[in-house]
């Protein structure tokens, strides 16, 4: 059964620095694992809610169906991608750069707090203290 992608359209990925030379199969198989493991990620395995597929969100995924694009074009036998071993570089390292752009905007996401209610500020309980922090006390 075909996967339907729910953020980003098959045409969305790879992205632009990667020849589009990937079935529509391999392509619904990347954004599958990809829109999961943002949900994961981000969301603790639930839905994106309408309200958080902001650039940053989009754009991740998008990384994150690259890096698994390129991965299956690993194989020593693949065509896919066979220009970048003349060249010197190594198609794990090159996938790897995908992953890796991926890994920082969601580290960046959840650094900025921006998926948090209240534009960036926690509903969750806080801590207070009575120490004076100049230690004065």
């Amino acid at each position: 059964m075909a996967y339907s992608p729910k953020y980003v359209n098959l045409e969305d990925v790879p992205v632009r620095q990667v020849p589009d030379d990937y079935d529509k199969a391999e392509k619904e198989d990347s954004l599958e694992f990809a829109e999961a493991s943002v949900e994961l990620d981000l969301y603790d395995g639930e839905e994106i809610p309408p309200e958080d597929r902001i650039p940053q969100v989009i754009a991740a995924i998008k990384q994150k169906a690259t890096c698994e694009l390129v991965k299956g074009a690993e194989d020593p036998t693949s065509t896919k991608l066979g220009d970048l071993d003349d060249s010197g570089t190594n198609k794990t390292d090159y996938a790897n750069s995908f992953c890796d752009r991926y890994d920082e905007i969601v580290e960046k996401i959840l650094d900025s707090g921006i998926l948090e209610e209240d534009g960036g500020q926690s509903t969750g309980p806080y801590v207070y203290t009575t120490s004076d922090p100049d230690g004065d006390c």
